[in-house]
């Protein structure tokens, strides 16, 4: 008996070595697993931070540049030696910001507050005066990136198309929808704005998000395009 209580014991020692052994593998693997994952996730707020950066720091810079280019493009004498080399810097520009837009686009956020400030400073550059009013309120990163890219579209409109002395922006919650309006008085009533590829664009965007962009012509000459969100971009409830 004292024998085989022994080995009874010596099974059982067996047993509860080979458990603590399974258990400790076990832990290994998701302590492995967790720290992968950790590194993933670092890795992916980097590549975030990074998208983010060259927005903010680039892009808005090459699209305020384009502008101005194509502004000195338009002065310049039709004859001046100028203009074809101004004609190559505009397209430059243009290239080098659709080649920012195609490495960050997966991973980058438009950000609305940038895209307020860039608005504002470049319509007084070019003695448009522009005011802007914008609720507090928390809104979806995809609304506010929607927002954003159409403020951005707006404001190249309204330089290119238009002889505004005023443009407005606006941004108002109401029962739970988020309204943007950006408005100029510098467009010729007489002539039907056009749906360019860019408006097409802004209302693909905004229906993704259960959303609408509309545009109205004042008999005034006042110009509006009007962007309607739900505010978390799903329903209007």
């Amino acid at each position: 008996m004292p024998h085989f209580a022994l080995i009874a014991l010596l099974v059982l020692l067996g047993t509860l070595l080979i458990a603590a052994l399974v258990v400790l593998a076990v832990h290994l693997r998701r302590l492995r697993a967790m720290q992968a994952e950790a590194v993933r996730q670092a890795a992916a707020e980097a590549r975030e931070q990074f998208g983010r950066d060259v927005h903010d720091l680039v892009s808005s810079r090459l699209w305020l540049a384009t502008l101005r280019s194509e502004l000195a493009y338009r002065l310049a004498d039709d004859d001046s030696p100028l203009r074809p080399a101004l004609a190559d810097v505009v397209q430059a520009i243009r290239q080098a910001s659709a080649d920012i837009r195609n490495v960050t686009r997966s991973f980058r956020d438009v950000s609305l507050a940038s895209e307020l400030a860039n608005a504002r400073a470049v319509l007084r550059a070019y003695g448009t005066d522009c005011k802007i009013e914008v609720a507090e309120a928390e809104l979806g990163d995809e609304v506010s990136a929607v927002l954003a890219i159409t403020v951005r579209e707006a404001v190249t409109n309204v330089l290119r198309h238009s002889r505004a002395t005023l443009c407005t922006i606006e941004i108002v919650v109401r029962s739970g929808v988020v309204t943007l309006t950006v408005a100029n008085d510098g467009v010729d009533p007489s002539v039907p704005p056009g749906d360019g590829s860019g408006l097409d664009n802004l209302r693909n965007r905004a229906a993704a998000l259960h959303g609408m962009v509309g545009t109205i012509l004042d008999p005034d000459g006042w110009f509006r395009i009007i962007v309607e969100i739900p505010r978390k971009g799903g329903d209007r409830r």
